[in-house]
């Protein structure tokens, strides 16, 4: 067994499991978003509470009304954007992988004879419709 350096600290990662704990050389934050302001309710109207979702929001017989308090986000909470890169999400899975688009290759144009020889032999062309990519927020 190697000497630990001095900078690794043994951390866990996860929901637990021997597997998801190790050295790690990552030098942490705290990056909590907090709220500032009054908590619980403003005596003006629904509130917000828990983790979010309908449940935890609104009120049927009362009116929404503007916020009194405030999201503070830590400049160490915000992270680069991984647009054109690959990246993770959720809790793990294939299916919380983001893969970027690959690049779309050289489009063959389709002249007047193209339509002709296809009108002639009977070919069925599938116009490609453009493809709208959506960006995170």
């Amino acid at each position: 067994m190697s000497a630990k350096n001095s900078t690794e600290v043994e951390v866990s990662h996860g929901r637990g499991g021997a597997g998801n704990i190790g050295p790690d050389t990552t030098q942490y934050t705290d990056g909590e978003i907090v709220r500032e302001g009054v908590a619980g309710p403003h005596g003006d109207g629904a509130f917000s509470t828990g983790r979010g979702g309908a449940a935890n929001i609104g009120s049927p017989g009362m009116k929404a009304t503007r916020r009194k308090d405030d999201m503070a986000i830590p400049e160490v909470a915000i992270r680069p954007s991984m647009e054109d890169q690959t990246f993770h999400v959720g809790r793990g899975g294939e299916g919380n992988v983001h893969k970027p688009d690959p690049p779309a290759g050289p489009k063959h144009p389709i002249g007047f004879a193209d339509k002709l020889k296809n009108k002639l032999f009977k070919k069925k062309v599938v116009e490609e419709k453009p493809v709208v990519t959506e960006t995170a927020v």
